[in-house]
């Protein structure tokens, strides 16, 4: 990902979840609780790769954001607002590379031919709660759950994204095909599509799992598979391998996401110590440390960075580990690492900033606050880093700043009434000719006029209370 390209804000806030359209290719069994999983590797390996397939199903891969989700349950959809979203089930479930590859063509397919589905379910999927996780490594946090002692993030890329939504197989066809197309035009097989729709197909015939449930209303009926199989199966390309390096890629995003997300035992089993890979090895610190084995994750890791000096996620998962053991100062020195390696990936700057933030005197807190900034720089709708923000903005007693950063939190997380609040307080300790300032007025039109509120009004209102 080319992180100088600073990202639109890609996801509305609560408000206007309505508006959204989406389309599938299944649909995963109702759950307690979703997350969203941020995580820079694993968005770099996914931009990165899918960039020629977007570019050839005539997307602008700049404006194509890629939501990844905490459900071992398999799914995928997209969104009219240029949003693929993929469950960490889906990518566990894939052999290959091409195989993912061409469940984000066939997404891709849905997104550049317009397709649609009710936005009255789009709005019933938007009121349920959720948290998102942010990308200290991979984090997952389910909504509602206290078992996983990390840091939390609120963000607007959640909202009105995880809903069930109808089937219809009319475009589920098209987005095939147009799938297989794209694949062929950017130089790769779509034999990965037709054997991961068929082994779903299977699945479907032979499973009755909750994980497989989605296929009552999404079927991949044999007729849908042959044809697809018979367009694909002509292209010349037809035959096409992945290159060894993505495929070494993708098998570390699989050992990643399993280390954080599979139970240990699990992990240990998958990637046993008598396999001495990267991918293992990455597997088993994570899920050491899950089982709060933190010395042993902590000498394998040692011996990985001694191995990979220059990896910033490497570096980064070590700052992790740090600031979850209450060692923030610790942490520090592995984060500055990370984000030296990679000075213009906004998560690692939001991960230093956090760390610094949490030390609590004034020279860490303001370097805190140049690292968030910066990180805002590049993903302005990050709520989480606006809460930061706010927080060390209030250890530095900014009280301006700090409840405009918290209107800001606010503002994307759709909060429109706090963010209203919070900006026209703000505006009592900011100078009226400063850009701070200028920014709460802004804050309060908006939140205002999508409340259907007089801003005149509303603002002598709030300040009476």
């Amino acid at each position: 990902m080319d992180w100088k390209t600073q990202a639109q804000s890609w996801m509305k806030p609560v408000v206007a979840a309505s508006m959204m359209a989406l389309a599938t290719i299944g649909l995963a069994p109702k759950a307690n609780a979703q997350a969203i999983i941020r995580d820079t590797e694993i968005e770099l390996f996914l931009k990165k790769e899918s960039r020629v397939i977007l570019e050839a199903s005539g997307l602008d891969p700049d404006h194509v954001h890629f939501l990844l989700i905490a459900d071992q349950s398999i799914n995928a959809f997209a969104t009219s607002r240029q949003i693929i979203g993929l469950n960490t089930g889906m990518i566990g479930e894939a052999d290959t590379p091409n195989e993912l590859f061409g469940v984000i063509a066939h997404e891709a397919g849905h997104q550049s031919a317009g397709h649609t589905v009710r936005s009255d379910e789009i709005y019933q999927a938007a009121k349920a709660p959720a948290i998102i996780s942010m990308g200290l490594g991979v984090i997952a946090i389910l909504a509602g759950a206290g078992d996983a002692g990390i840091g939390l993030m609120a963000s607007s890329s959640t909202f009105g994204t995880l809903g069930a939504l109808r089937y219809m197989q009319t475009q589920e066809a098209a987005a095939d095909l147009a799938g297989v197309k794209a694949l062929e035009r950017a130089g790769m097989s779509g034999k990965g599509m037709v054997e991961f729709f068929d082994k779903l197909r299977n699945y479907e015939t032979f499973s009755n799992a909750e994980r497989y449930q989605y296929f009552r209303t999404h079927p991949l009926s044999r007729d849908r598979v042959a044809v697809l199989r018979k367009v694909a199966a002509a292209q010349p390309h037809y035959n096409a391998e992945d290159p060894p390096e993505v495929v070494a890629q993708f098998n570390i995003v699989k050992a990643k996401l399993s280390g954080f997300l599979d139970p240990p035992m699990k992990v240990f089993q998958r990637y046993p110590e008598s396999d001495t890979s990267y991918p293992a090895r990455y597997a088993r610190v994570i899920a050491w440390y899950k089982e709060t084995e933190v010395k042993k994750a902590m000498t394998e890791l040692d011996r990985m960075i001694a191995d990979n000096p220059d990896n910033p996620y490497l570096w980064e998962l070590k700052g992790q580990i740090y600031f979850e053991t209450g060692q923030a100062a610790l942490a520090i020195p592995a984060h500055e690492k990370s984000v030296a390696l990679m000075p213009e990936a906004p998560l690692l700057q939001v991960n230093l900033g956090q760390a610094l933030v949490a030390m609590g005197d004034e020279t860490n807190l303001r370097k805190g606050v140049d690292h968030l900034k910066l990180s805002l720089k590049y993903e302005p709708d990050n709520s989480f880093a606006w809460n930061l923000l706010a927080q060390a903005y209030d250890g530095l007693k900014m009280p301006g700043e700090a409840r405009l950063a918290s209107a800001e939190e606010q503002f994307y997380n759709g909060n429109m009434e706090q963010a209203r609040t919070f900006a026209v307080w703000s505006q009592k300790n900011l100078p009226q000719d400063s850009i701070e300032y200028r920014r709460a007025r802004d804050i309060v039109l908006i939140s205002s006029s999508l409340m259907g509120i007089d801003p005149v009004e509303n603002e002598t209102r709030t300040k009476r209370r």
